[in-house]
């Protein structure tokens, strides 16, 4: 987290910044690398996460469109940790 300051006309303004960092590399070829036990486990857990995400940033964009509908930031840890960074006052980018 980085946190600045300015002071304007008497008044201090405080700016809060975040940078997160996240591989959200699946696994798309578990048949044909042969991916098996914990591994295997690993690669359903990670597309589970990338599942949640696409569901939480489809809720976002209806909420931005002006539905009210509930925004699932706890169905997975991944979206619960990028929770501040996904809503609110942020600017996220994805890089594919």
């Amino acid at each position: 987290s980085i946190e600045s300051q300015t002071c304007k006309a008497g008044v201090t303004h405080v700016r809060y910044s975040r940078l997160s960092l996240v591989d959200l590399a699946g696994s798309e070829r578990q048949r044909s690398t042969h991916t098996s036990g914990l591994r295997l486990k690993e690669a359903g857990c990670i597309n589970k996460s990338l599942t949640n995400l696409g569901n939480v940033i489809r809720s976002l964009v209806d909420v931005a469109k002006g539905k009210s509908r509930h925004v699932p930031y706890r169905d997975s840890q991944l979206t619960y940790l990028l929770r501040d960074s996904l809503g609110g006052n942020s600017k996220t980018y994805i890089i594919a």
